[in-house]
C-alpha cells in the first residue's frame, strides 16, 4: 500500500488508457479553392492587400512523411497550409516535454521568417498529401515597399507570440509579463525591467507604419522628443526598444481606467469631474504643442484615468511635429471619429487639430457616444467636413453652458474659428475643483430581517435627501 500507483504491474479495474484521438479528416490537395485567406492572420487586410499577398505565393505540394519545416534551421519563408494535414513535433527543451500534435488546414506555419532569420522551433511534416503556399522573406519585402498596409499580419503574427506561454518573452531588455490592450494602431503589453523589477507597459506599435517611409524616417528623432515630455498629465515615457521587425515604446505602468472603458460601463461623470478632465487634457496638450509637438489621435480611448483621480494622455509615442505635420501619408494617423477636417484635407496642422478632437471627446463624454458615425470611413469623413455639432443639449438638456460653449467653439470646421490654442479653450473650466475621485465607487450592503426594513428604508431615504443635487455624487439604493 506504501508504493505509487506506477510501481503496479496491472491497473486496477476502473483506470481508462487514454489514446491520442486520430487527426481530423482533411480535403484532399486537388481541391483549388483557397482556404488561406480566411486565416486570422488575415482580419486586418482588405480585399486588395489579400489580392496582392496572393500574387507573391508559391504553390507547393507535400506527399505523407515529406519535411516541410525542420527544427533548428534558419527560415526564410512563410507557409500556409491550404490543403491537408500536418504532423506538428517539437523536442523537449527548458523543462518543457516534447510533444506531437496534428493541424488541419488552413494554418499558417513559420511566420516569425518573414522578420527574421531565426530558428525554427519546430517539425512539419506532411501527414496526408499536402498544398502549401510559400512567401518568401524576400518576396515580402517587395510586398510591403509596395503595399504596406500588408505588414499589420506581421503585428498580428508578433503580438500572438507575446500572448502566448511558451511565445516571445522578451523585448530587448524587458521581460513579458502579460497583455494590457489592443488598438488599431498598437498593441500594449505589461512587462518589468531586468534589473530594477519595477512593472512597465510595453506599446508595440503596427508594423504597417514603419513600412511607410515618412513615418519611419520621423519616429526616431520624434521619439527622443517625446521621451523628454516632463508633465504629470503626460504618461511618461522610460525606453524605446525596436525588435521583431517593430518598434515598441516602454512606459510607466499606470492603475485605473481608460476614459472610454468609464463612457462604456458607468454613469455620466459629475459635471466638475468632466472638467477636470477636459482641463488636464488640455493642459498636457498646451505643454506639448509648445514643444511643437502634435498627437492627433485624442480620444477617449487614449485619455487615462488613474485610481487617484489623475488624467493621463497616452500614446505621444506617434505624435509628429507641427513643421512636418502635413507630410503625405500622415493623415492616415488618427482615428476617424474624432479626426479634424484639415487633417482629413491633408492640410498642415497645429494644436488646434487636437482641441477639434477633444471636443468631439468631451461631446461623447456629455452624451454617451460620439456625434457623428457612419456605415463606412468615406462617409464619417465627410460629416466631419460638411454636417453641422449635433447640439449636445437635445440627448442632455440639463448640461452645463460652459461645457456646451467648450464643445461648439472647440469642434469649429475651420481651425480659425476655433479657440486660438489650449489654453484659452480651457481657461473657462477652471472652477472644477483640485481634486474629484474620478470613477471612485462606495458599496453599502445591508442586511437585515423584515422587522427592520421601516428603520433601514427611513435611514436610506434621509441619506438620499442629504446627498441628492451634491455634485460629484451618483447615489443608486435598489
Amino acid at each position: 500500500p506504501q508504493y505509487p500507483m506506477i510501481f503496479r504491474r496491472r491497473p486496477r479495474p476502473h483506470t481508462r488508457t487514454r489514446t491520442l484521438p486520430p487527426p481530423p479528416t482533411a480535403p484532399e490537395p486537388d481541391d483549388d479553392t483557397p482556404r488561406w485567406p480566411t486565416l486570422d492572420l488575415f482580419a486586418d487586410l482588405t480585399p486588395r492587400d489579400i489580392a496582392a499577398i496572393a500574387a507573391h505565393l508559391e504553390t507547393r505540394t507535400y506527399p505523407p512523411g515529406q519535411t516541410i519545416l525542420r527544427e533548428g534551421t534558419d527560415g526564410d519563408s512563410m507557409y500556409l497550409l491550404d490543403a491537408g494535414t500536418v504532423t506538428i513535433t517539437k523536442a523537449p527543451g527548458e523543462g518543457r516535454p516534447a510533444f506531437t500534435r496534428h493541424l488541419h488546414a488552413p494554418t499558417a506555419l513559420g511566420e516569425m521568417a518573414l522578420i527574421a532569420a531565426t530558428p525554427r522551433t519546430a517539425t512539419v511534416t506532411a501527414y496526408t498529401p499536402v498544398r502549401c503556399m510559400r512567401l518568401s522573406r524576400r518576396d515580402f519585402e517587395t510586398l510591403v515597399n509596395r503595399h504596406p498596409d500588408v505588414a499589420r499580419l506581421l503585428t498580428r503574427t508578433v503580438g500572438e507570440r507575446l500572448r502566448e506561454i511558451d511565445g516571445i518573452r522578451t523585448v530587448g531588455k524587458y521581460r513579458v509579463k502579460g497583455v494590457l490592450g489592443r488598438g488599431s494602431i498598437a498593441q500594449v503589453f505589461e512587462a518589468t525591467h531586468p534589473e530594477l523589477g519595477h512593472p512597465v507597459a510595453l506599446k508595440m506599435l503596427s508594423h504597417a507604419l514603419f513600412y511607410h517611409p515618412q513615418f519611419a524616417q520621423q519616429f526616431d528623432r520624434e521619439a527622443r522628443i517625446v521621451a523628454a515630455l516632463d508633465h504629470p498629465h503626460i504618461v511618461r515615457v522610460f525606453d524605446f526598444e525596436h525588435a521583431y521587425g517593430t518598434r515598441f515604446i516602454v512606459m510607466e505602468r499606470l492603475e485605473g481606467s481608460l476614459l472610454a472603458e468609464v463612457i462604456e460601463h458607468t454613469p455620466r461623470p459629475a459635471w466638475d469631474a468632466i472638467r477636470r478632465i477636459l482641463r488636464e487634457v488640455g493642459e498636457a496638450l498646451h505643454y506639448a504643442h509648445g514643444k511643437g509637438l502634435i498627437h492627433r489621435d485624442i480620444k477617449p480611448h487614449n485619455i487615462f484615468l488613474t485610481r487617484t483621480g489623475n488624467t493621463k494622455l497616452l500614446d505621444f509615442g506617434i505624435a509628429v511635429h507641427r513643421d512636418r505635420s502635413a507630410a503625405p501619408g500622415d493623415a492616415r494617423v488618427g482615428t476617424p471619429a474624432y479626426v479634424a477636417p484639415e487633417q482629413i484635407l491633408g492640410h498642415p496642422l497645429d494644436g488646434r487639430a487636437d482641441l477639434y478632437a477633444l471636443g468631439i471627446t468631451a461631446y461623447e463624454l456629455i452624451c454617451g457616444h460620439v456625434p457623428f458615425d457612419a456605415r463606412d470611413v468615406t462617409a464619417l469623413l465627410k460629416k466631419h467636413l460638411h454636417t453641422p455639432l449635433p447640439d449636445p443639449r437635445d440627448l442632455v438638456p440639463d448640461a452645463p453652458a460652459d461645457l456646451i460653449t467648450f464643445i461648439q467653439t472647440a469642434t469649429r470646421k475651420a481651425p480659425d474659428d476655433r479657440y486660438p490654442d489650449c489654453a484659452t479653450a480651457i481657461a473657462p473650466l477652471a472652477s472644477a475643483p483640485a481634486t474629484i475621485p474620478i470613477g471612485a465607487r462606495r458599496t453599502i450592503r445591508i442586511n437585515h430581517t423584515r422587522a427592520a426594513t421601516p428603520q433601514v428604508t427611513a435611514a436610506l431615504t434621509a441619506l438620499r435627501r442629504a446627498l441628492e443635487d451634491t455634485e460629484g455624487i451618483d447615489l443608486r439604493i435598489d
